[in-house]
């Protein structure tokens, strides 16, 4: 089955995972230069008399590596929104394979369709006054929390020796899990974000939510906050939403319960001859209506 295909696809995107990886361990290796950055003003800025200069002078080094930290993701996100534009585009060839992409289209040849767009450039400079927001707001969060522990730990008397373990354990955290989850956040927004873009310049009318379909897919069941196995299989007009609030699977414009880590897919759907979909926003296969 052409669905089963476009599953295996998805699923199977070595490029993509390995991507993910080389991502995460740029993050983990930033993380650690700036923990040792920020330890050696801790220890040279650190005094019984801390004042807020001093610890903006210890937490400098976070915000001062923005760039640094932009052009880390940028390489990755720009890579992978390539393979996301390929990867949409095979979709599209192996969905039309038999089908014209509209009516009135049918003798319009579909090579010709796929040549009209090269680089998609309006839409990758929106994707890079994203990802420059985005890592902009994950140092100011970083920045936040690492101020944080420089005051509550002066206030609470505990020492230099106290404080520098508190932040050990912080950048710990950025360096393992965290790095983690922002690369798989951002390769698989990155990714879809290109495939909506290429649906939308192919003029596809539906697209379909395709589940990782394996033991991690979040489900009510397992006691998660959202449920993306009974999201397999609907569908929606390009554009609108499902039934969880997403345009597609990691829409950082929906709730968060629902994009994060999310490894969910978006395939493009077109209503087989002799059906037309129901009147709903959100349906399923079965729900199509049969014309006679």
């Amino acid at each position: 089955m052409v669905k089963r295909k476009i599953l295996a696809s998805q699923i199977s995107n070595a490029r993509s995972r390995n991507n993910e990886r080389q991502l995460e361990k740029e993050l983990s290796k930033f993380f650690g230069r700036l923990h040792l950055q920020v330890q050696s003003n801790l220890e040279e800025y650190w005094n019984d008399d801390l004042v807020n200069g001093q610890v903006d002078l210890i937490i400098k080094p976070i915000l001062d590596s923005h760039l640094e930290y932009y052009k880390v993701i940028l390489k990755y996100v720009k890579r992978e929104y390539k393979l996301g534009q390929a990867e949409a585009t095979r979709l599209v060839r192996l969905m039309n394979k038999g089908y014209a992409f509209k009516a009135e289209e049918a003798d319009l040849n579909i090579s010709d369709r796929f040549n009209l767009f090269a680089t998609l450039r309006g839409a990758e400079d929106d994707l890079l006054d994203r990802i420059f927001e985005a890592s902009l707001g994950t140092l100011m969060r970083v920045d936040n929390s690492i101020k944080t522990i420089l005051l509550d730990g002066y206030k609470s008397g505990n020492g230099i020796n106290y404080v520098a373990g508190l932040l050990t354990r912080r950048f710990t955290q950025l360096q393992t899990w965290e790095a983690k989850r922002i690369a798989r956040t951002e390769i698989h927004n990155s990714h879809n974000t290109a495939v909506m873009d290429t649906y939308q310049e192919l003029d596809i009318e539906y697209t379909m939510w395709i589940s990782a379909d394996d033991d991690r897919v979040r489900t009510y069941e397992k006691g998660d906050k959202a449920d993306h196995r009974i999201l397999n299989g609907e569908i929606i007009r390009l554009g609108d939403t499902y039934s969880n609030g997403l345009r597609y699977p990691g829409d950082t414009d929906g709730p968060l319960v629902e994009w994060i880590n999310c490894r969910c897919s978006n395939a493009p759907y077109v209503v087989p001859y002799g059906y037309v979909a129901p009147p709903q926003k959100q349906f399923k296969e079965s729900d199509l209506i049969k014309i006679k």
